[in-house]
């Protein structure tokens, strides 16, 4: 009983950080999706007024669409923000759901792990070639790719780390942290987040107030 209890609070401790380090990740992420706004916006508004372009604000936003994309998706998958269909799933018995819930995470961890593979042999290819990008700015390609590969890489990590606690629940039949780690959030769920959320910005702007 008692090395159950360690496991599980050595699980939990690493839960936390992962997701205190996606958190991280998906600021990063967030940030750099206002600075490729606000470069195209300037692009726009120069071009209409005085004529001029910046140059290159339509491939450095494309890097940056994939680069937060890939720092934002461990954390998105931690809360289990994911979009999923689960007409069905919802009208299954609660230890079936689990089952179904360790094959997801199972098949999204190979995915991801495969994906970040393949990922990091074009990142190895660019830096050994020293391929640079077919347009006027000349980027290397290794800045971000390998920045891509950094965010595929956390999010492996992540997924690998939801499969060994949901098998390690799954051996232990405890179908309750299955589902509060891989199942689809129900209706109740979706609402709590909501009235947290919306508590935490009501504080803030009392404090502000203040």
């Amino acid at each position: 009983m008692s090395g159950s209890r360690s496991t599980d609070d050595f699980q939990r401790k690493i839960l936390r950080h992962s997701e205190a380090l996606s958190r991280l990740a998906v600021w990063f992420s967030g940030a750099l999706i206002i600075v490729t706004a606000v470069l195209i916006a300037s692009e726009v508004v120069m071009r209409k007024t005085i004529n001029v372009s910046i140059g290159g604000a339509d491939e450095l936003s494309g890097y940056a669409l994939a680069i937060s994309s890939s720092w934002a998706m461990g954390f998105a998958l931690i809360r289990r923000a994911h979009v999923r269909v689960d007409a069905l799933y919802t009208r299954l018995r609660f230890e079936l759901r689990a089952l179904l819930d360790c094959l997801g995470i199972a098949c999204l961890s190979s995915f991801s792990c495969i994906l970040t593979y393949y990922s990091v042999q074009v990142l190895i290819s660019s830096v050994e070639l020293d391929a640079k990008s077919n347009t006027t700015l000349g980027v290397p390609l290794w800045i971000p790719q390998g920045l891509w590969c950094i965010g595929l890489i956390l999010f492996s990590t992540i997924c690998l780390l939801l499969l060994f606690v949901c098998l390690s629940a799954l051996y232990r039949k405890d179908f309750e942290t299955i589902q509060g780690h891989a199942g689809s959030r129900s209706t109740d769920e979706e609402m709590e987040q909501e009235y947290i959320q919306s508590t935490r910005d009501n504080d803030h702007g009392n404090i502000s107030d203040a």
